[in-house]
């Protein structure tokens, strides 16, 4: 069996460690000797570390699925520490405001976004690490995964933003049907490569 190495956010984590229905991952599993680093709500700069945690070379294919630029690292997640599929979440404002009626204390993080968060500086960060991990996989079988919007543009890149906009569900993030789209079109693309 081939062996593809999946790093990136939650659009590419094994979700099954905690819902049962199976994602994309999980379906290229059955093809695949697949090594599956990524991590839901993680950051950019943690995928880069995904990708430096292992030796590149050592497998056929790589997918990376690139996440927002603006995640902020943290080395543990105020709230999310203990959850079996977040535990390795980094900072984002949404996150946050979801639940900081619950967790008072996390209040000053939402401040900090909301009074001093620049997404200018957010974007050019992100593109840094973009361009170290584009310059780490150069010369090897990658696919950049896009699933919302960036202004780095990787190649080659896969973009799955508009069926993001038309399917989403609880499997990361897309409904099943997506999920079987999306395994297949990388399957297809692999066998290209």
């Amino acid at each position: 069996m081939e062996r593809l190495l999946i790093c990136g956010d939650s659009f590419s984590a094994d979700w099954t460690v905690k819902y049962s229905e199976p994602g994309w991952p999980n379906l290229l599993a059955q093809d695949y000797a697949v090594t599956n680093l990524s991590q839901a709500g993680c950051s950019e700069y943690r995928i880069h570390q995904q990708l430096q945690s292992v030796d590149l070379t050592q497998f056929d294919h790589i997918i990376v699925a690139h996440t927002s630029p603006y995640r902020i690292y943290v080395e543990q997640h105020p709230i999310h520490h203990n959850d079996v599929l977040h535990g390795h979440s980094d900072l984002i404002y949404s996150d946050l405001v979801a639940h900081v009626d619950t967790h008072p204390e996390i209040a000053s993080a939402v401040d900090f976004f909301e009074q001093y968060f620049d997404t200018q500086y957010a974007d050019f960060v992100h593109t840094l690490i973009c361009k170290e991990i584009e310059r780490m996989t150069q010369g090897l079988p990658v696919l950049h995964m896009i699933n919302f919007e960036q202004q780095y543009a990787f190649t080659p890149a896969v973009d799955f933003t508009a069926l993001f906009r038309t399917n989403r569900g609880l499997i990361n993030h897309y409904d099943s049907l997506a999920n079987q789209k999306i395994y297949a079109q990388l399957k297809n693309l692999l066998q290209k490569q």
